[in-house]
Parts: structure tokens; sequence; C-alpha cells
């Protein structure tokens, strides 16, 4: 198990606590799905999705903020995100692309047992001359600790019905697209999706008409 597995099954575990130690309410629920849904969305997909994952990162206020709150998530630290997602988009289902249902087949990629690549610096170069970004995703792992630990400090709640549930819907989300998003070799409009992801069933037309390197 990899670290990134450690934390996200933590924080499964701990959605679990939560409704075992203060019980299961539907109108909570609903309200903490949605609010997960909208975070991701934000968070996840319009940050660390378009911001770090397409955009060109640069040091500054607003790109220190947007990497705090993708602490959030549970799609990795903006560098590896980067890499791995400008490799996807580049050689996309080949053996070349770190996450290829195709290739490695979709339990790997859904969690998170992708092949390892040899990306050149040139792709991250933005995130490869920031000694900020460097440092944070070597520490990563430790940084959601830290975070663990200060939610948990302020209220328990907090981590079992905030924290908690953004990881792992971000998580599901990201692990969704990768693997449905790819059915039959290739990008796929899954429009089943549009219910849970209104912002990211079109797959297909994301890898051939939105991403602009």
């Amino acid at each position: 198990m990899n670290k990134a597995q450690m934390i996200l099954l933590f924080h499964h575990i701990m959605l679990g606590v939560g409704i075992y130690i203060y019980g299961f309410n539907i109108a909570w629920a609903i309200t903490i799905f949605l609010a997960s849904m909208a975070w991701t969305k934000l968070i996840g997909s319009d940050i660390v999705h378009y911001y770090f994952g397409h955009g060109k990162y640069k040091d500054g206020i607003k790109g220190y903020f947007y990497t705090f709150l993708a602490l959030t998530t549970g799609l990795g630290s903006p560098l590896s995100f980067a890499a791995s997602h400008r490799q996807h988009h580049k050689y996309t289902d080949t053996k070349r692309d770190p996450h290829s249902p195709g290739h490695i087949g979709w339990f790997r990629v859904y969690f998170l047992d992708w092949e390892p690549q040899n990306i050149h610096p040139r792709m991250i170069a933005d995130f490869v001359r920031s000694k900020f970004q460097r440092w944070m995703h070597k520490n990563w792992f430790y940084l959601q600790i830290v975070l663990i630990a200060v939610v948990s400090l302020i209220d328990p709640r907090a981590l079992c019905f905030i924290l908690s549930p953004f990881v792992i819907y971000t998580f599901h989300s990201g692990s969704i697209q990768n693997t449905v998003g790819h059915l039959g070799g290739g990008p796929y409009n899954a429009w089943f999706l549009l219910p849970l992801m209104p912002w990211a069933w079109n797959h297909d037309d994301h890898h051939h008409g939105k991403y602009k390197n």
C-alpha cells in the first residue's frame, strides 16, 4: 500500500467511524454529499485539474493558497498530479499513459496503483522551477497528517463529516473519470455520470477540445 492509498483508507475509515459514533441522519448526509460534490468541482476540477494540470504554475499568493486547498482532495500533490495528468493527455491510452485501463487494468487505475513513468522535466518545468512546489511534493504525506491532526483538534466531527468526505469524493470522482472515461481504449463521454459529475462526464470532449498545452 502506497502513502496515497494509506491516507485515502484512513479517510474512508473515519467517515465510517463518524457514522458509527454520531449516527446517520439523511438530511445531513444529503447536505454533506452535495457540499462534497461542490468542493470537488471547485477545488478538484477547477483548481487542481485545470489550474495545476492544464495551466502554467507560477509562485505567488494565489498559487500558494490553491496548493494548500489541494490538501483537502484525494488527488495528490499539485506537482505529482500535473506530471501524471500532462503525461496522460500527451500519450492517452498508450503504454506511456500512467493510468490507462487498457494497459494496466481498471482496478489498478482506480486504486492509484499506476504504472511508473519517466516524465521529462520539460513537461512540468513550471513546477520544477518552484522550490515551494518541490518542497510541498516532498512533504505532501506529512502535511496530510498535520492537516488531519489540526482538524481533529478543532472538532473530530469536522474530520469525519467535512474533511474526509471532501477527500473521498474527489478521489472517487477522479478514479471514475480515469476508468469509465476510457472505456473501449479511448476517451469516452459517459452521459450516465452526469448526476454525479456534471462538470466531467464529457471526457472525450475534454481530451479533444478543452486541453491546450
